[in-house]
């Protein structure tokens, strides 16, 4: 028997909420294939979504996993300011310690600042963005048997 396994979904919620109260943008799913957001706002993607951090047993595993954070602006300054707003905020003791107490999630490192900015057809869409590394724990129990008594040479 198996339950509590860790859900992406869950972690894509709570950074929705974290980048709407820091920064008061919407945050999307980089490859949705839905209507684009009013300019500015924030994708995510999850590039690596499990980095072994130790090797243990299944039940309560601690993995690590990066997201890809980039602000999408028709104003290279104004995603350069929201990016940086956003990276310094999850930088900060507040938000780290909220987001392990709250949810179980650590912020092992935000890293990789850079222009990400891309050409569409007539002209650029800005973009700026950094990479958030996270460390979490699984859920997952699995139900294994155990061995309660062991008869040898038939003594107890």
């Amino acid at each position: 028997m198996t339950d509590g396994s860790f859900e992406y979904g869950a972690l894509a919620d709570v950074l929705i909420d974290e980048v709407k109260e820091l920064v008061g943008c919407d945050l999307v799913e980089q490859d949705f294939s839905g209507p684009q957001r009013a300019y500015p706002f924030f994708t995510y993607k999850i590039t690596t979504p499990y980095i072994k951090d130790m090797e243990q047993m299944n039940n309560g595993e601690m993995f690590d996993l990066t997201v890809s954070m980039t602000c999408c602006s028709d104003n290279s300054i104004k995603a350069q300011d929201l990016a940086m707003k956003l990276f310094k905020n999850l930088k900060s003791d507040n938000v780290r310690r909220k987001l392990r107490t709250d949810h179980d999630i650590v912020i092992a490192d935000v890293d990789s600042f850079d222009n990400r900015s891309v050409f569409q057809s007539v002209n650029y869409e800005r973009r700026v963005g950094f990479d958030l590394h996270l460390r979490v724990v699984d859920g997952f129990h699995e139900d294994i048997p155990t061995i309660d008594k062991i008869n040898l040479d038939n003594i107890n």
